[in-house]
Order: C-alpha cells, then sequence, then structure tokens
C-alpha cells in the first residue's frame, strides 16, 4: 500500500512540474503621467512642461519669442490614436501643433498642423505617423520612413519619404541661453516632396529640443532658429505665474 501511495504522488509530482510554464502578460509602458512615462522623460514631453526660447544664442529675450507647451491633456486622432499635443506659440497665439506617440518607445511624429492647414502621415487610412527618433539613437545616424501625407487644405493623398539625419553639433549650436549641452546632436529633417519639415534641431536626451528650426509654416519658408531659455512645469509653485508665451494659462 505504501509503494503504491509512494508511485502516486510522485506521479502528481512529475505531472506538475511538466504543466507548461504560463508566459508572463507584457504590462506595456507606464501611462500614468500620458502615453509612456520613461519615454516622456527621454525626450523632455512632460505634460504642462514649457520651453521657452529665444532668437538670441547666448541671452535670454524678454517676453520669449517662442513658448513650446507640452499638453497634458491626450488628443486622440481618428481611429482612436491617442497623441500628445505639443502647442508653439508666439505671442500667445498658437501657430503650430505636432502631434506625437510613442512607437515601442521611439518618438513618432502622426499630425502636424500650421495655421489653418495639415498634414498626417498615414499607411492607406490608418494613421501611421514618421519616426523621428530612437531613445538610443545617437549622432551618425539615418532614418526613414516611407508614408502617404494626407493634406487637409485640398484633401489630397501624396507618396511621401520622410528622413532624419544625426550629426555632431558644432560648439555654437551646442550654447543656448539656458545652458551647454556637451550631450547633445543635431537632427537634419529631409521630406520628399516636403509639407513644412523643419530644416534643424538640436537635441539634448533627457531635456529636449535645445535648438529649434522650423518655418511653422506647412508650404515651407526660411525659418530663424530659436534658442532655449527657460523650461518651466506649468501650475507648480517655482513655475511663476508667467504663461507659456503670453497666452493661456
Amino acid at each position: 500500500m505504501r509503494s503504491i501511495l509512494f508511485h502516486s504522488l510522485l506521479g502528481l509530482g512529475l505531472l506538475t512540474a511538466c504543466d507548461p510554464v504560463k508566459p508572463m502578460v507584457d504590462a506595456g509602458p507606464d501611462t500614468s503621467c500620458g502615453l509612456d512615462c520613461v519615454a516622456q522623460e527621454a525626450f523632455g514631453l512632460i505634460g504642462d512642461r514649457c520651453f521657452e526660447y529665444s532668437t538670441n544664442p547666448l541671452s535670454a529675450q524678454t517676453p520669449p519669442e517662442l513658448g513650446v507647451w507640452v499638453r497634458k491633456d491626450l488628443f486622440e486622432l481618428e481611429g482612436g490614436v491617442k497623441t500628445i499635443p505639443v502647442e508653439y506659440r508666439k505671442g500667445g497665439q498658437i501657430v503650430q501643433t505636432d502631434f506625437f506617440v510613442f512607437k515601442n518607445g521611439d518618438l513618432t511624429l502622426m499630425r502636424r498642423i500650421a495655421g489653418t492647414q495639415s498634414v498626417t502621415y498615414r499607411t492607406d487610412t490608418a494613421i501611421t505617423g514618421v519616426k523621428w527618433l530612437t531613445q538610443a539613437t545617437l549622432a551618425g545616424e539615418n532614418l526613414s520612413t516611407s508614408t502617404t501625407a494626407f493634406l487637409s487644405r485640398d484633401d489630397s493623398s501624396t507618396p511621401t519619404t520622410y528622413r532624419i539625419t544625426t550629426d555632431v553639433p558644432t560648439t555654437a549650436e551646442k550654447k543656448t541661453p539656458l545652458g551647454t549641452y556637451d550631450n547633445a546632436f543635431k537632427i537634419l529633417f529631409g521630406e520628399s516632396p516636403d509639407h513644412g519639415s523643419d530644416s534643424r534641431r538640436i537635441f539634448a536626451p533627457g531635456v529636449g529640443f535645445t535648438v529649434i528650426s522650423s518655418p511653422f509654416n506647412l508650404l515651407g519658408g526660411t525659418p530663424t532658429p530659436v534658442y532655449l531659455q527657460r523650461v518651466r512645469d506649468i501650475g507648480t509653485a517655482d513655475a511663476g505665474p508667467e504663461s507659456c508665451s503670453l497666452g493661456v494659462p
């Protein structure tokens, strides 16, 4: 009897040991602060953060030439795509809004609105965006996205190639009124055909864009670069009473 009981328990143990291990479910990114807290920290896209810029690379100006406000409230595009809106403000007026997502942690531009016109990057009818940066991007890299640019002004769709090239910035490009960013790298944009892409930006990991050169116009133009002079988190005690570029709040 003891032998039968022993072999029965042994068989049960072997059966249990051979049960297939259930795979762990990926919980996905931490969305408590928006879309992806780790990615938002890496790219500086923190909700209600205000970046202020000067046209002078060495000194701040009052009021700032440009305020870039990362909106805390997510905006849902067609198809249920949740995005982080980033407003570019001059004199309190919104001159451009970019809508970003993170695909596997990569910074991806989905739509850009400048004035009353917009460009949306799609695959067929789905909004899929164009890749800007990965969290591991360094100087000397190339990123390319084949997409279709949908233009609101005439409801047209145009096959488009969107290219990102990164490079080592000059000593002057690392300097801003707020400080010198030795770990920064330069981003050169190329879009064919062009739909108001930036000419260049300087990016400092964990900070954000320290230099922005954008036409703020989907028809393009000759942009004036602006340089980071202040970073504030709207609504906090140390942010001060000023709005992000003379507007609301």
